[in-house]
């Protein structure tokens, strides 16, 4: 079995295929093509490897020992989530018009015969993952626009119950009006403010100059621009930094009082996180959502693998996969994605 490096964020393809000198040189060619892989020897193993971590595609030869491709394909659809929503490319020797539909019937999203024509797997294969960006790109922007609008009119409607919802929320959340005045602070922001950050004739204030001079470009870009600006970071004596994240709302075709949201993370007050949510929301694998999770605790490195019972290499393993399906690059930003997605949520206790 292959060991797939996953370095600058490189599309993970599973190769699931029993001859092994053709599993070998279909490895190879995807390798010096710029991806990463894995691969298994039938269906049964490609599902131990699916535990472990999810890839981008399946390339699956069809007659395999114990568990062939169809049976395989029609596992995968059947569990739902992420997983099902893998693209799955035939590769086999049968070329026939009744294999193509059975395939095709199963639920294959592509398929190409033997002998290889690598360089046709390539182009299929680039299509397809350029196909499914586009479409997670486009789910996420119209996901982001409508709950930044449900968020703001949710706010016109009905103040009190939005209150109750922020909340419960461990994240502090503040919502300012199209002059940046602030509107409305939860119980959490108002433990957090008072070190480094503070409140005043309903200004948010920070101490250090150029992290109040960053905080005020960053809540300008979201009310008059619209847009979602970098993240701020708030130093404080003796402590980890506060991390500030603005979010444009009631912009454009959303006429409201409210036009941004400040999400702040406390480094150390970390929110208790949801592995299931995690799992929902970034198509993570088990063990991918258990160290995701831990993270967004504040838990070190040394905690996350004794707890796990796992090494360095098998965490930054995870980790790279993480961060390349929850299209980050540093630790750091996947703390404050995590801790937003609290938004999505009800309270984990009900």
């Amino acid at each position: 079995m292959s060991t797939p490096d996953l370095s600058d964020n490189k599309r993970l393809i599973l190769v699931v295929e029993d001859e092994q000198r053709l599993r070998a040189n279909v490895v190879e060619e995807l390798i010096e093509a710029g991806y990463a892989v894995l691969d298994a020897e039938d269906g049964m193993e490609a599902l131990e490897r699916l535990d472990a971590a999810t890839p981008d595609l399946i390339l699956c030869d069809i007659t395999m020992p114990r568990m062939g491709g169809y049976e395989l394909l029609r596992a995968l659809r059947k569990r739902g989530g992420h997983v099902a929503n893998i693209p799955f490319v035939f590769l086999t020797a049968l070329s026939d018009r009744v294999a193509v539909i059975e395939g095709r019937g199963a639920g294959a999203d592509d398929y190409l015969t033997k002998p290889v024509d690598f360089d046709l797997m390539l182009i299929t294969i680039k299509s397809r993952l350029d196909q499914v960006e586009r479409i997670r790109q486009a789910s996420n922007a119209e996901a982001e626009t409508r709950r930044s609008q449900e968020l703001a009119q949710a706010f016109e409607g009905n103040l009190e119950d939005l209150a109750a919802a922020l909340s419960r929320l461990s994240a502090g959340v503040l919502l300012f009006d199209g002059s940046g005045q602030c509107l409305f602070r939860n119980p959490q922001a108002e433990a957090i403010i008072g070190n480094g950050l503070s409140l005043a004739n309903g200004r948010l204030h920070v101490a250090n100059a150029a992290a109040a001079s960053a905080l005020r470009r960053a809540l300008a870009t979201a009310i008059d621009e619209g847009t979602n600006p970098d993240i701020v970071t708030v130093a404080r004596d003796g402590e980890h930094p506060l991390i500030i994240q603005l979010i444009s709302l009631g912009h454009g075709k959303v006429a409201t009082r409210v036009r941004a949201a400040a999400f702040i993370i406390d480094p150390n007050a970390p929110p208790p996180l949801s592995e299931k949510l995690v799992t929902l929301l970034f198509g993570l694998t088990p063990t991918e959502a258990r160290v995701a999770a831990a993270i967004g605790r504040g838990h070190s490195l040394e905690c996350i693998t004794e707890d796990m019972g796992i090494t360095n290499t098998t965490f930054a393993f995870h980790l790279r996969n993480i961060f390349r399906k929850t299209q980050v690059a540093r630790q750091q930003e996947l703390v404050a994605l995590l801790a937003r997605s609290a938004l999505l949520v009800q309270d984990e206790r009900h």
